[in-house]
């Protein structure tokens, strides 16, 4: 293995790693960070990410958005291909960008190993005194700061309202894990009877999670937009029945094990909350099918078919972009 440093990941990009490339004359390049080196001769394969620049333009900051809609297309054409992470998004660039399926692979992403039901009574209490978890509750994994602005891309302020809508949030407790989501609950001045019943933990590390996921009685994920959504495979393999959005990659991730919800409607998103709180039979179906659905994604899975498309690459006879 060779380790690329640079001060700065621009110049990582396109100057430590092209060097790099020409010193070990490297024959197939694969770029897993949504970017590519202009100047390599060899073989590219990157990482196309979500589709969110130019469906949600709002969610980012102004050079951020400057910068991806005016390299992505670039890095894309000069790629000899792609992966992306799931068919909706595979299908987004092609109507977006215009690029050929046939140039497009859909790998599907993983939740870590660490995820998985917990049978450790002990552990399981040790984190619910950690973090002074209510003995029934429902969870959100989000995150609400894109650079220095609000991301609306979780859709945290309809969840919120959401929950404030439903009849549960007089019985049951919400727990939301991210990054400043305190300082922002607070700041949205909600009823007391509502703000009583949220429950904001901030950042929770990674080796915390699985275990707020088997607490939860359900996990509320209706984003406005995922390309994948990791927290939702997360949830499954966990065992936490889930509610998501019935738009973009959430019912590909998903299929039918668990409630779709248009993410822009607070009565839907409070309807299903109220259906899942009170339907014990339906959270143990959506439980049982969220099992064999998060199958369908392995890290090791990923893998093999990475150093397939690795090797197809390799053996292809085709036109660098240089």
């Amino acid at each position: 293995s060779v380790l690329v440093k640079a001060p700065h990941k621009l110049l990582w990009d396109q100057v430590a790693i092209p060097l790099a490339v020409k010193r070990e004359k490297i024959e197939l390049l694969f770029h897993p960070k949504h970017s590519l080196p202009f100047f390599v001769k060899c073989k590219t394969l990157m990482h196309l990410r979500g589709s969110d620049y130019w469906i949600f333009p709002d969610h980012f900051e102004k050079f951020d958005l400057m910068y991806q809609k005016l390299t992505l297309p670039i890095f894309c054409k000069k790629a000899t291909h792609l992966v992306v992470e799931s068919n909706f998004v595979k299908q987004d660039f092609k109507r977006i960008l215009k690029i050929p399926e046939s140039k497009m692979t859909m790998i599907y992403l993983a939740p870590s190993d660490r995820f998985k039901v917990i049978t450790d009574k002990k552990k399981l209490s040790e984190i619910q005194k950690k973090y002074n978890l209510p003995e029934e509750f429902i969870l959100t994994v989000t995150r609400i700061v894109q650079g220095k602005k609000y991301y609306a891309g979780k859709n945290f302020v309809n969840i919120i309202k959401g929950f404030q809508e439903s009849q549960a949030s007089q019985y049951i407790k919400f727990v939301v894990v991210g990054l400043k989501t305190k300082e922002f609950i607070r700041d949205l001045k909600l009823p007391p009877n509502v703000q009583r019943n949220i429950v904001a933990l901030d950042f929770v590390p990674q080796e915390d999670l699985p275990a707020l996921y088997n607490l939860a009685s359900f996990f509320l994920f209706p984003s406005r937009y995922e390309s994948f959504g990791i927290p939702l495979a997360e949830a499954m393999r966990c065992g936490c029945p889930v509610i998501t959005s019935n738009t973009f990659a959430c019912p590909e991730i998903v299929g039918d094990a668990g409630l779709l919800v248009n993410p822009e409607n607070i009565s839907e998103i409070a309807g299903a909350i109220d259906r899942l709180h009170t339907d014990v039979l339906l959270r143990n179906e959506l439980r049982k099918k969220g099992f064999e659905q998060v199958e369908r994604f392995s890290w090791e899975k990923s893998a093999k078919q990475h150093i397939q498309l690795f090797e197809q690459i390799s053996r292809e006879d085709v036109i660098i972009n240089t």
